[in-house]
């Protein structure tokens, strides 16, 4: 994570008050006409936070990653996610087996997410994770689905 890591997250819980958010505001404004709508939209007006990994769901022969997420609907509902990436260029995840928040099993909720583009052009979405996991996705193209289940 570029913005949000899991050290300034820690430091939140202890009331530290350093701010990433208007840094990350100003990065995102410099990219936002370049980023696939769904991703943008992950970054302005859905949120993620919170949601839980339920998939990860590679194909070799396409290079598409999809991500199926459970999240919130906004009215305190569940919102199944599926964020799917597409001409996959690299697929990193990384934990510090020291450190992390309380919270669920598994790979814990998503705290945050940040949206970039790599110097070669391609696509680049980071996820945090509770459990201290990071993931970072580097892709061409990208699409967002999600259904309100009942």
């Amino acid at each position: 994570m570029r913005f949000f890591t899991l050290d300034w997250w820690c430091g939140l819980q202890g009331l530290d008050f350093y701010d990433p958010i208007p840094a990350f505001q100003k990065h995102l404004s410099s990219i936002r006409d370049r980023l696939p709508a769904g991703l943008l939209a992950l970054q302005e007006s859905i949120s993620l936070h919170d949601a839980r990994l339920r998939l990860i769901a590679y194909q070799c022969q396409t290079s598409v990653l999809t991500l199926q997420l459970d999240g919130d609907d906004g009215s305190g509902g569940l919102r199944r996610f599926a964020l799917r990436y597409a001409d996959v260029v690299s697929f990193r995840s990384l934990s510090d087996p020291n450190i992390g928040l309380p919270g669920p099993h598994g790979f814990g909720d998503i705290g945050y997410d940040e949206a970039d583009i790599s110097a070669d052009g391609n696509f680049e979405h980071r996820l945090l994770y509770s459990s201290g996991i990071e993931m970072e996705i580097v892709f061409r193209g990208f699409e967002l689905n999600w259904e309100d289940v009942k």
